[in-house]
């Protein structure tokens, strides 16, 4: 071969090598990238590629920018990412500039991640120490927020990712938790809190309940449910049997979990300021799973805590002892909630306005909820004029008074299955009055919109010379009239009285201030104040005292009062 020949093959070899170079540097040295989501990163950016850098990394959430600053092996978002978000991510990678004639230019890679999400793996916790609760997450947690309720919230930071966090707990028996958590530093807590019933190991075979309403507590509503979460199942604890409650009412008991049983009273439920027992059929450790003012009940082992956000001592775990009944008690009803309920139905002089923005109950369970709790609101009187002896009446502040007194009474009389007795009422105070089966009625008149079916009356009694009676309804004077009322020696008693009972016609008896006794017939009789009443009886004139107490009209007179009154209308006499 001439010298030649052996050139041009040589050259011929060297480009074939320079081009195989080049295909090399191409094929190895091209920039690609892989953005994905790994470890404890948002955003993991894999780049390749000869003497690559990478470049701009981009995200959006719901296509708003979200900032993103190195750490961790990657990127995290700058601001808290809520738990589940997603997240677009772009990255840009690109060859060194010596290299970009030939490897060409940027390389653009884009992903969707998720925020990563954790809750509790499971409902029930069994305490392994004392004072320490083992809470297993389904997935890594880096924080960890929890409180028990009515207590302090106490925050854990972990230093790496853990699906098990040994929590602090107060009490003896068990309670529950309120938990929140987040799989990563960059990440806000859960948005709800997770329930969790923490239990100690039972000393012996006796099953431990969490129950709410707590024992010896004042829970707020007639129709709160009864909670029940065991240790263990509900079948191998009660078997297929259901407590029994006392007093009994409608309602279903449910299984919402395996652990739990649940009482949802229907309609009225238990009513306002009831004791309510709860009977096992076999003996069971009751803790509170909440924490509850108690109303004084003697309870076995008490453990109590201050850590409340009321400064009210709470009950953590009210008894250790087993037990086969416990019990709590209705929250008694607001007075102030019944003059609304009154004034609603017209029972009252007054219009009962709703603050804005609080809306009047429609169903019966708003009602029944707002027993215990009244309306933000002011009253007002339904007419322009009222007269001031029957506005005197009237005292917010004190609402155990004599015109809701004869408001109640009003209602008491207008039930349809009313057994109205107006002697025993006569001896009551309204909180007397306004028992369970009242506060039922009344719950079920707002419901149906059942107002008063009469007008509002009153009676003013003068014994200024000549005694006279006036006679206001609904805004007017519609009657006045003379008349007498009772001698010095059996004097009518002065002051405003709620009318309790009446009769078209009947029989008094009595002894005379001589001694002698009397047996009179009367008409149109309104009973105001023990004996006293406003009625219709003959004498030969009227205007000053004649009467042993009671307010004399003449009988046809009597008679036009008698239409405008009703039960519970108002009778002031003065002096």
């Amino acid at each position: 071969m001439s010298l030649a020949a052996r050139a041009a093959l040589a050259g011929g070899g060297v480009v074939v090598l320079a081009g195989l170079a080049v295909a090399l540097v191409f094929a190895l040295g091209r920039p690609h990238l892989v953005v994905s989501s790994k470890g404890e990163a948002l955003v993991t950016v894999h780049a390749g590629g000869l003497d690559s850098q990478v470049g701009q990394v981009r995200a959006t959430s719901a296509g708003r920018p979200l900032p993103l600053r190195r750490a961790e092996g990657g990127f995290v978002p700058v601001d808290r990412l809520a738990q589940g978000e997603v997240v677009e991510v772009s990255a840009v990678v690109s060859p060194p500039s010596w290299l970009r004639w030939l490897l060409g230019g940027p390389v653009t890679s884009s992903t969707t991640v998720r925020a990563p999400a954790a809750a509790p793996a499971a409902s029930v916790v069994i305490a392994q120490r004392a004072g320490e609760a083992p809470v297993r997450f389904d997935a890594p947690v880096s924080t960890v927020a929890y409180a028990q309720p009515g207590g302090v919230t106490h925050v854990v930071h972990l230093p790496r990712p853990a699906s098990l966090v040994d929590l602090t707990v107060q009490g003896t028996v068990g309670g529950s938790l309120q938990v929140q958590a987040a799989p990563r530093p960059w990440e806000r807590l859960s948005a709800r809190a997770s329930t969790l019933s923490w239990f100690s190991p039972p000393a012996n075979d006796d099953p431990v309940a969490l129950v709410e309403p707590a024992p010896g507590s004042v829970t707020a509503s007639s129709d709160s449910p009864v909670s029940l979460t065991f240790d263990h199942a509900v079948s191998s604890v009660l078997g297929t049997s259901r407590p029994t409650l006392t007093p009994a009412v409608a309602g279903a008991w449910s299984q919402p979990a395996p652990n739990r049983l649940v009482f949802t009273p229907s309609g009225f439920g238990f009513g306002p300021g009831t004791s309510v027992t709860v009977h096992f059929d076999r003996p069971v450790a009751v803790a509170a799973s909440t924490a509850a003012t108690t109303t004084g009940v003697t309870t076995t082992a008490a453990v109590t805590t201050a850590a409340t956000t009321t400064g009210v001592t709470t009950t953590a775990a009210v008894t250790t002892a087993a037990t086969t009944t416990y019990s709590f008690q209705v929250a008694p009803g607001s007075l102030l909630r019944l003059a609304q309920l009154l004034a609603q139905l017209d029972y009252l002089p007054l219009r009962f306005v709703p603050s804005p923005g609080v809306a009047l109950p429609v169903t019966v369970s708003q009602e029944v909820s707002s027993i215990s709790a009244p309306l933000q609101g002011s009253f007002s009187w339904r007419w322009s004029t009222v007269p001031s002896t029957l506005a005197a009446q009237w005292t917010p502040a004190t609402l155990n008074n004599v015109m809701v007194k004869g408001a109640l009474m009003a209602f008491e009389a207008n039930r349809p299955t009313s057994t109205y007795d107006g002697y025993t009422l006569d001896g009551e105070s309204v909180s007397q009055m306004a028992d369970a089966s009242t506060w039922d009625a009344l719950v079920a008149a707002a419901v149906a919109h059942h107002a008063d079916p009469n007008p509002y009356s009153y009676v003013y009694v003068t014994k200024a010379l000549p005694e006279t009676l006036t006679l206001w309804e609904n805004g007017a004077d519609v009657l006045t009239a003379l008349t007498n009322t009772g001698i010095p020696q059996d004097a009518t008693a002065d002051g405003t009285f709620p009318i309790y009972a009446r009769f078209t016609v009947d029989y008094m008896n009595g002894t005379n201030p001589t001694g002698t006794p009397y047996h009179d017939l009367v008409h149109w009789i309104n009973y105001f104040n023990g004996g006293d009443a406003v009625h219709g009886f003959v004498r030969a004139s009227y205007g000053f005292p004649q009467s042993l107490g009671c307010v004399e009209l003449p009988v046809a007179t009597a008679q036009v009062a008698f239409a405008h009154l009703a039960i519970g209308d108002l009778v002031t006499v003065a002096g």
